[in-house]
């Protein structure tokens, strides 16, 4: 959507109407509302108005629950309960939002996009089964669970990369939030919170410091224009099946997407084992190393051989 050609105090009218409607319905502290004022027309603008029907459904389906607990690590978060009614399996999603009352403007911002963008990107063909799971899909990866029992059993290997991807759109949309700056907002309680934004961002564009280091060693890959609107596209409409093969094909070589997943997996393991241990950091430092030099270099070779690169 280009803002250029929109008369964007219309389009923030539209939207506060909606996100009051929603709140009354949802009994929104007036800080998430005003939030979700930004956040809603910014996913608009994101996805296109062609796609205005299912954001909205999904902001609709997917309301913020505030937990009471205290969590630095984790502000937010996408969270479904699976059940079987009428025979069908169905979810029911939430953004749990845990104690956020020390929490920063920008980095609270930060981490309910980040969770609404993962439900935004769920929202079709989220679950499918077979004889023994029952799987959930979240963006690019699953959850598997039990069939019988609904039981959790484990997830994917494309977490990580899904991860990495929600994080660069979610720095995306932050961006599309901060542009509102340039133009005059007759909404108060809107600019308000925009000016304040704007203070916390500076000057420069903002750039999402969840993933950090596994956004650093695959930014060549994100910023591809072969692979980022291509896997985009797919990841949002639910038809990731194929991502495999067209990573594949550009290679020449089967298994290396699937390859790609298991070292990312592995390497953010390995991160997390280093921030913990008191023993062998050196050995744990030096693998985290070989197995980046190794997705690096996977990446560069994507890179080489596509039409359309960074």
């Amino acid at each position: 959507m280009n803002l250029e050609n929109i008369d964007i105090n219309l389009l923030i009218d539209r939207y506060v109407h909606y996100v009051d409607k929603l709140s009354d319905k949802f009994s929104y502290a007036s800080n998430i509302k005003h939030l979700l004022y930004l956040i809603v027309p910014a996913f608009v603008i994101k996805y296109g108005v062609k796609n205005e029907s299912s954001i909205l459904k999904c902001f609709e389906e997917v309301p913020i629950m505030v937990t009471g607990k205290e969590d630095k690590d984790n502000t937010a978060a996408f969270s479904r309960i699976l059940t079987k009614k009428d025979g069908k399996y169905v979810t029911k999603k939430y953004i749990l939002l845990n104690e956020y009352k020390t929490a920063d403007l920008l980095s609270m911002l930060d981490n309910i996009i980040h969770e609404y963008n993962h439900a935004v990107n769920s929202i079709n063909n989220e679950i499918s089964y077979d004889d023994k799971y029952v799987k959930v899909r979240t963006g690019l990866s699953f959850l598997y669970y039990d069939k019988n029992s609904l039981m959790p059993l484990k997830k994917s290997e494309e977490v990580a990369l899904e991860e990495i991807l929600n994080t660069a759109q979610t720095s995306e949309i932050i961006n599309i939030i901060n542009s509102f700056n340039k133009y005059h907002i007759d909404n108060i309680e809107f600019s308000n919170v925009l000016y304040s934004i704007e203070k916390e961002i500076g000057g420069d564009k903002f750039t999402s410091d969840a993933y950090l280091y596994d956004s650093l060693i695959t930014k060549e890959l994100i910023d591809n224009k072969t692979f980022s609107p291509t896997i985009c596209n797919l990841r949002y409409k639910g038809l990731i099946e194929d991502i495999p093969s067209l990573f594949d094909n550009v290679l020449g070589r089967d298994g290396e997407y699937n390859n790609l997943n298991k070292l990312l997996t592995e390497i953010h393991e390995l991160t997390y084992k280093y921030a913990n241990a008191k023993l062998f950091k050196n050995s744990i430092l030096n693998e985290i190393r070989r197995k980046s030099v190794m997705v690096i270099n996977l990446i560069k070779e994507y890179d080489s051989k596509c039409i359309y690169k960074s």
